[in-house]
């Protein structure tokens, strides 16, 4: 029988913490069936959906636990995920300005749109030779979502692109 959990982290940490602890999680024949992993600089905020034998459960949560720089939160889970015929992968570019985010999360909000995932990214860009020319700021989201059955993938996609004349809506 399988246990299923999932368990919050934040502190510092590096990547060979996070591939330690996934190696534990696999050498007890288990799995990540979703993982979210950020780091910022040497801290990371990570949450991570485990699925085990019921028998090493103990084990993998204690590597978890063990790890004195992170703050640990385990929780039981049931297996299901969310259902993937309704659950969209979207990536939005514009040029960066004040209060994108806000205008994109109430596009969405507005129609009744679940959120499951949103990862937002600016990138500062110099142009010209010696970084004397023009810069900008660009900016680019990675959103998982999940629409109501009345809400059509194309006009969320159109209604986000209307957010300004730069704004390009991809469906991934």
């Amino acid at each position: 029988m399988n246990s299923t959990f999932i368990v919050n982290f934040v502190g510092k940490a590096s990547p060979a913490t996070i591939k330690q602890l996934a190696a534990i999680t696999h050498e007890n024949g288990g799995k990540w069936l979703v993982s979210k992993v950020n780091f910022i600089d040497d801290q990371v905020a990570a949450v991570i959906k485990v699925e085990l034998p019921t028998q090493n459960e103990a084990i993998v949560k204690q590597a978890f636990q063990a790890n004195p720089d992170l703050l640990v939160q385990l929780t039981d889970s049931s297996q299901h995920a969310h259902n993937a015929d309704v659950v969209y992968q979207l990536r939005i570019d514009a040029n960066d300005r004040a209060g994108i985010v806000n205008e994109i999360t109430h596009v969405l909000d507005n129609q009744g749109i679940n959120i499951l995932d949103m990862d937002c990214q600016r990138v500062f860009i110099v142009g010209g030779a010696g970084g004397g020319g023009v810069s900008s700021s660009l900016f680019t989201a990675s959103i998982a979502i999940k629409i109501p059955e009345n809400v059509q993938i194309d006009d969320v996609v159109k209604e986000l692109e209307s957010l300004s004349e730069d704004t390009k809506v991809m469906k991934e």
